[in-house]
């Protein structure tokens, strides 16, 4: 499978350039670029549409890293929320079943719980 794989990648990798490879060979003809700093003088018209299609992806590449980075930071304070809630509820857990001083007025306070938790009946 693995072996498949790589020569599925390989032969990927090889008709991207060898289209590549034709269309540069077909968009050949110069041509002006003219954009908000400047202008360029006379290049290929691959290389026109390589650097715009390069100057694009980069563009998106730095806004995804952001969101990555605000994502990541959402992540940090989520596991923070888990990891505090949950060492509540490990406290609460090992807190103690007696009923010492917690008797509502008007019980003994060594009255015992009986079958229900619930003290209204």
């Amino acid at each position: 499978m693995r072996v498949a794989r790589r020569v599925l990648a390989i032969a990927a990798f090889v008709a991207c350039l060898v289209l590549g490879w034709l269309f540069a060979a077909r968009h050949a003809q110069p041509v002006h670029v003219d954009y908000f700093v400047g202008a360029t003088g006379e290049v290929s018209l691959w290389v026109a549409l390589l650097a715009a299609s390069l100057f694009g992806g980069s563009i998106v590449g730095g806004l995804c890293l952001v969101q990555l980075g605000r994502l990541g930071m959402l992540v940090r304070r989520y596991r923070k929320a888990v990891r505090r809630l949950e060492a509540e509820v490990h406290e609460l857990r090992n807190l103690p079943l007696a009923r010492d001083d917690a008797a509502l007025p008007g019980e003994p306070a060594d009255a015992p719980l009986g079958p229900s938790l619930s003290r209204g009946g």
